[in-house]
């Protein structure tokens, strides 16, 4: 028996999951299908545009989706349906629009002025590209040069 690899999951669980999470005024942020000491997590990341995402949220989502995600994987896995958290990653070009002005950390395909990392104040995306202030210039990051990004949390001084 062959197993289907996690990238095809993962896809079949976002076109699941998507227009559920929309009949309950959620957007889904991220999937993760992965193996961790032995068992297998499904881990769903959603938000709400302008609320918090609360349990009750988490938990409607899990009850709609659960039996689709159920017949679609073969091995036995823990559903996990929660808010992505300060730190959540930047997966679709929205993203950085929305994100304008905040801090992002970013890891590059390939080098960029000799480093795949780079961490800045996210100016503007226009045109396919991330517009990216770190404290020794802006930088112009094609977004199909992300491999992953995610919001920084900062702390702010009382």
């Amino acid at each position: 028996m062959s197993r289907i690899n996690t990238e095809e999951i993962v896809g079949k669980i976002e076109k699941i999951v998507v227009p559920a999470a929309q009949t309950f005024g959620l957007e889904l942020v991220d999937v993760e299908y992965l193996q961790d000491g032995g068992y297998w997590y499904v881990r769903i990341y959603i938000e709400k545009e302008d609320d918090e995402v609360s349990l009750e949220d988490c938990s409607k989502l899990s009850s709609k989706v659960e039996e689709d995600i159920d017949r679609l994987i073969q091995d036995k896995f823990f559903l996990e349906v929660s808010s992505p958290g300060l730190e959540r990653p930047l997966k679709k070009e929205g993203d950085y629009e929305r994100f304008t002005g905040k801090k992002a950390k970013l890891l590059l395909k390939h080098k960029m002025d000799d480093s795949r990392n780079w961490t800045g104040v996210i100016e503007k995306y226009e045109n396919g590209t991330v517009f990216l202030k770190t404290e020794e210039k802006t930088l112009e990051i094609p977004f199909s040069e992300i491999k992953k990004a995610n919001l920084v949390f900062e702390f702010e001084d009382f």
